[in-house]
C-alpha cells in the first residue's frame, strides 16, 4: 500500500518508519512505503541507499546497459533540453487534426498500469543522493551502476494490481486496519465504494446504485464497521505520514483510502480505479452462487480480476497504442528481450524487475496523448448544461489532493461531487460519438496545461518550474540517468535479434512511413529495426534544439520514441518504442507463474471466456465497464 503526499512529492511510509521488521534508516522513511516484504526488509538492514531488493537483484536495471547514453554535461547541453521541451508544447486549442483514433480510457488506462508496476522514478530522493540533482546549468549523467544503486522500485513489478487492493506482508497494525477497511463491511467479498456529494446538474445515469466514487477517509471513519476510527489516526506518531490523513486537528476526509494515492491525482484515474473496485465487485456477486464462504469468494474474485486486467492489457492495451506485428512477434517468441533482461539483472529475485528505459522513456508515451480538456459529462462537455468541456485543471482539481475542487471552483468537498461523475460513453467507445472524444495523437507535442501543472511541487524556484513543466521534467531527468540514446536502443535491439537465441521474428521490423515524413531509405526488415535519419529528426524548433546540443545522432529515448511514433503510418509508437513497451508487459506476464499466461488448461493460455461474469467473457473495454454497470 502506498501512501502518497501527491505525485511529484514524497511517498511516505506509515507510522514514520515503522515496520513489522523495525525502523527504517532516516533516509528511507519519506522515500518508501509499504512494499514486499524481502525488499522491505533489505532496506531497513542496509538502507535506502542499496537499491536492492531482499534478494539482493536489481528492482531498476538497463536493459541495455552497454549502449551510449546521455552526452554532454555543460551548460549548452541543459540549454538544449529546455529548448526541445519548449518546442514540444503544443499550439493553444487543442486541434482536431491532433485527435488519435484511441478512446481516452487508454491514456489513463496506462497511467493505472504505471502505477500497478513502478514507483519512485519520479520522484525526488532525500537529499544527499545523486538522483535527485537535475536543477542548475549543468546536469551531469550518472554513473548507470550509482542509478542503480540509488533508486528501489516500491511497486514489486507484476501486473497483480497490488494498487487496487493494497496488498504487502510488511505491515503495521495501522495499514492492516487500512487494508481490512478497504472492503465492504456488508459483504466482505467485495471492495468497499464510495458515495456522492449531491451538486446541481443533470444526474449521470451510470452508475445507477449512485456509488461512483472512491472511498474517502470521512466515510470511512464514519462507519464503525470499517473498523477504521479517528483515534486510530490519533494514536499515530506525529509527522509527516500522520499529517497525511489529519493535520491542525482537522480529519482529511476528502483523502481517497484506495491501495495507491497516485490513483487519486487526476479525475480520470480515479474513475478507472473506482471501474476496476466496481469490476472486482460484479464478479463477486457472480460466485455468491458457487462460494459461500465471503473471504474466499474475495479471494476468487481477486484472482478473476487479477487474470481478466492482466489479458486486457496484452490483449487490448497493447495492440492499441503498439504495432500489433510487434505485439504479436513479442508474445509469440514470449517476450525473449525482457527475459534476457531479467536474468541479468534479477533472475532469483520474487519480485520482477523494470527497465529504466521503459519506466523513464519509452512508457512515458502517454503524456502526449493527453487533452487539454474533454468531454467529460452532459454537465462538463455536450450540451454542457454547466460548462462547456472539463479542463486539464478540472480533472487535477476533482480529487481528495485538492479537496474535490478548491482549484477549480473555490469550494470543497468531502467526496466527489454527484455533477462530475465520468461519462464512460465518451470515453471508452471504440467508435466514438464525437472526433474529440479521442485521445491526442502519440507524437512530439504535449498540451499546453503539461507545462505548469499546478500540484506538482510548492519547492519554489527552478525547482517547481522544471518539477511542473512536465516535457523539461522528463528530459532532465532521462539525462540524469544516463538512458540510452534511441539510436543506441535501436542498435542494441538489433544486435540482439541478430544474436544466437529466441528472438522476433524479422517481419516485425516491417513499417510505413506517414506521407508527410521526410524521406527515409529503405531498408531490409531483415536487418532489424530502422534509425530515424537526422532529416527525420532535425525539423522545427525541436530539431534546432537537437543540433544544437549535439543531439541528432544521440537523440534522448523519450522523445525519439514520440518522434518515432509520430512519423510512422498509424496511430500507435514506432517500431522501437512498441518493442520496449511490448517486451516488458508481456513479459511482466510471462515471467509471473500466477499470471494468466500460465494458467490455460490443456495447455493452452487462458482467456476471459474460462472465467465469464454473468455469462459474458470480458474481451474489451467497454464490456468490463458494462459488468460495472458503468456502461451500457
Amino acid at each position: 500500500m502506498l501512501f502518497s503526499l501527491g505525485h511529484g512529492q514524497h511517498i511516505i511510509l506509515p507510522a514514520d518508519g515503522q515496520t513489522e521488521s523495525g525502523t527504517l534508516p532516516g533516509a528511507a522513511r519519506h522515500l518508501s512505503a509499504v512494499a514486499p516484504g524481502a525488499k522491505m526488509g533489505k532496506i531497513a538492514t542496509d538502507g535506502v541507499e542499496a537499491g536492492l531488493s531482499g534478494s539482493d537483484a536489481q528492482s531498476f536495471g538497463y536493459m541495455f546497459p552497454d549502449a551510449e547514453g546521455a552526452v554532454g554535461s555543460d551548460p549548452a547541453t541543459v540549454n538544449a533540453l529546455i529548448a526541445l521541451a519548449d518546442a514540444m508544447t503544443e499550439d493553444p486549442g487543442d486541434p482536431a487534426a491532433a485527435n488519435s483514433s484511441i478512446p481516452p480510457i487508454f491514456t489513463y488506462l496506462g497511467q493505472f498500469i504505471d502505477h500497478d508496476i513502478t514507483a519512485n522514478t519520479d520522484r525526488d530522493a532525500p537529499q544527499p543522493n545523486p538522483i535527485s540533482e537535475m536543477t542548475g546549468p549543468v546536469v551531469p549523467p550518472l554513473d548507470r551502476a550509482d542509478v542503480v544503486s540509488n533508486i528501489v522500485n516500491l511497486r514489486n513489478g507484476s501486473l497483480r494490481l497490488d494498487s487496487l487492493y493494497g496488498e504487502g506482508p510488511s505491515d503495521t497494525p495501522f495499514t492492516i486496519k487500512v487494508r481490512n477497511a478497504l472492503r465492504d463491511p456488508s459483504d466482505r467479498a467485495k471492495m468497499r465504494l464510495g458515495t456522492l456529494a449531491p451538486s446541481p446538474g443533470d444526474t449521470i445515469a451510470l452508475p445507477a446504485d449512485g456509488m461512483a466514487d472512491l472511498p474517502r477517509l470521512g466515510e470511512m471513519v464514519d462507519d464503525p464497521a470499517s473498523g477504521l476510527s479517528e483515534a486510530d489516526i490519533d494514536a499515530l506518531p506525529d509527522g509527516p505520514f500522520k499529517n497525511g490523513f489529519k493535520e491542525g486537528g482537522q480529519l482529511k476526509r476528502a483523502r481517497a483510502m484506495i491501495g495507491d494515492g497516485r490513483n487519486d491525482e487526476n479525475l480520470i484515474v480515479a474513475q478507472t480505479h473506482l471501474a476496476f473496485l466496481r469490476f472486482h465487485n460484479a464478479i463477486a456477486a457472480s460466485l455468491e452462487g458457487d462460494i459461500a464462504d465471503a473471504d474466499a469468494r474475495f479471494v476468487e474474485a481477486k484472482r478473476i480480476t487479477t487474470m481478466i486486467y492482466q489479458w486486457l492489457v496484452v490483449n487490448v492495451y497493447l495492440p492499441k497504442v503498439c504495432q500489433p506485428s510487434v505485439v504479436d512477434g513479442v508474445k509469440a517468441a514470449g517476450a525473449p528481450l525482457y527475459k534476457d533482461f531479467r536474468a541479468r539483472v534479477a533472475s532469483s529475485a520474487a519480485e520482477l524487475p523494470l527497465s529504466l528505459e521503459f519506466s523513464v522513456a519509452a512508457f512515458r508515451f502517454g503524456h502526449s496523448m493527453v487533452r487539454a480538456e474533454y468531454d467529460h459529462n452532459s454537465n462538463f462537455g455536450r450540451p454542457g448544461t454547466l460548462k462547456s468541456r472539463a479542463s486539464f485543471l478540472d480533472m487535477f482539481s476533482f480529487t481528495g489532493g485538492d479537496q474535490l475542487g478548491n482549484e477549480s471552483i473555490g469550494r470543497t468537498h468531502d467526496r466527489l461531487p454527484s455533477n462530475w461523475v465520468i461519462d464512460w460513453e465518451r470515453f471508452a467507445k471504440d467508435v466514438p460519438d464525437e472526433a474529440d472524444q479521442r485521445a491526442r495523437n502519440i507524437d512530439t507535442k504535449l498540451a499546453p496545461p503539461l507545462t505548469d501543472m499546478f500540484k506538482e511541487s510548492n519547492a519554489g524556484g527552478e525547482l517547481q518550474r522544471i518539477l511542473r513543466h512536465l516535457a523539461e521534467r522528463n528530459l532532465r531527468r532521462s539525462h540524469r540517468l544516463n538512458i540510452p540514446s534511441g539510436q543506441a536502443a535501436v542498435a542494441a535491439v538489433n544486435a540482439f535479434d541478430a544474436a544466437p537465441g529466441p528472438s522476433v521474428e524479422a517481419s516485425v521490423h516491417q513499417v510505413s512511413y506517414k506521407d508527410d515524413c521526410p524521406e527515409m531509405p529503405p531498408t531490409d526488415p531483415s536487418e532489424g529495426i530502422q534509425v530515424l535519419s537526422e532529416a527525420v529528426l532535425n525539423v522545427g524548433a525541436a530539431g534546432q534544439a537537437l543540433s544544437d546540443g549535439g543531439m541528432l545522432a544521440t537523440t534522448p529515448l523519450w522523445y525519439y520514441c514520440l518522434r518515432e511514433a509520430e512519423v510512422t503510418a498509424g496511430d500507435t509508437l514506432g517500431p522501437l518504442g512498441s518493442r520496449i513497451v511490448a517486451e516488458t508487459l508481456i513479459g511482466l506476464v510471462v515471467e509471473d507463474d500466477q499470471s494468466y499466461w500460465h494458467e490455460g488448461s490443456g495447455g493452452g493460455v487462458w482467456t476471459p471466456a474460462d472465467a465469464p461474469v454473468a455469462g459474458n467473457a470480458i474481451t474489451d473495454l467497454p464490456k468490463m465497464m458494462a459488468a460495472a454497470g458503468l456502461m451500457a
